[in-house]
């Protein structure tokens, strides 16, 4: 999914180089160079136009559960979908299948991996079956 929105991303750019070129008379090789950094800085670009718009309801997000056993720490990763939106930092509320759980956004991931969150506790969507799972206790 996120490599489609970064083709997207790059397309429009792309779109309002090419409506500069129109306005801006220039020589070939600096329009060549233009569109060479054009592509070069698009992946940087993509990153920080996704941490600024942050993580949105119905977003798909990378669920991080770590769980203590006896023979140490085992973690988790699943995709779950974001039922709040929010920035890196913030705590929002995840769905992972029928559970519903709130977890911290730890990173808002790149080009190929989704937003990861921290899974602080889950449970069903009734009043029991909260399991916790932060590393301290």
């Amino acid at each position: 999914m996120r490599i489609a929105s970064f083709i997207k991303f790059y397309l429009i750019l792309t779109a309002f180089l090419f409506i500069f070129y129109s306005y801006y008379p220039a020589d070939l090789w600096s329009k060549i160079f233009l569109f060479l950094a054009l592509t070069i800085f698009s992946p940087y670009l993509f990153k920080l136009v996704v941490e600024f718009r942050g993580v949105k309801r119905g977003d798909t997000v990378l669920a991080a559960i770590s769980k203590k056993t006896m023979f140490g720490f085992n973690i988790q990763k699943l995709p779950a979908k974001a039922l709040s939106g929010g920035k890196v930092g913030d705590v929002i509320e995840v769905e992972l299948g029928s559970a519903r759980a709130s977890g911290e956004i730890r990173s808002m991931g790149g080009i190929i991996f989704p937003a990861e969150v921290n899974i602080l506790y889950y449970g069903s969507y009734g009043e029991h079956d909260v399991i916790d799972v932060s590393a301290g206790e």
